[in-house]
């Protein structure tokens, strides 16, 4: 029988009745990441100005910004666990914006702690 945790890739959707420029800044501002996310801890980048190289640490280790377009796209890739996710942000109207959020291991191997749909909902929550 498969383990139902154990995943390869993770995929999560979820609709803000936010602006997309307002919600892409606040994902991607590091001190709002614990507000959302439990798991993250504290989270600090290495420069005022966030775009491509960008290195943000928490307590999952360094993650570099590897692809970056303002209000639409960015990704983040640790090259020591080989784990990459993304943000896409997709304007839906005026005031509401679609996050689609994936995560996989560049290696093939499963996912150490897939992020929770409840994650989003929290972050939902603080947004709206």
């Amino acid at each position: 029988m498969t383990n139902p945790n154990i995943m390869k890739t993770n995929e999560r959707e979820i609709t803000i009745h936010k602006p997309i420029a307002d919600v892409f800044e606040f994902t991607l501002e590091p001190s709002n990441t614990s507000k959302w996310r439990d798991d993250a801890g504290t989270k600090t980048v290495n420069t005022d100005q966030i775009g491509l190289g960008t290195l943000y640490s928490n307590n999952y280790g360094e993650l570099e910004v590897t692809d970056y377009d303002r209000n639409t796209f960015f990704e983040l890739t640790n090259h020591t666990t080989t784990l990459q996710c993304s943000y896409t942000y997709k304007k839906i109207d005026e005031n509401s914006t679609k996050i689609i959020y994936f995560e996989y291991m560049q290696d093939g191997s499963d996912l150490a702690e897939p992020m929770k749909q409840e994650s989003f909902e929290k972050l939902k929550e603080l947004i709206q």
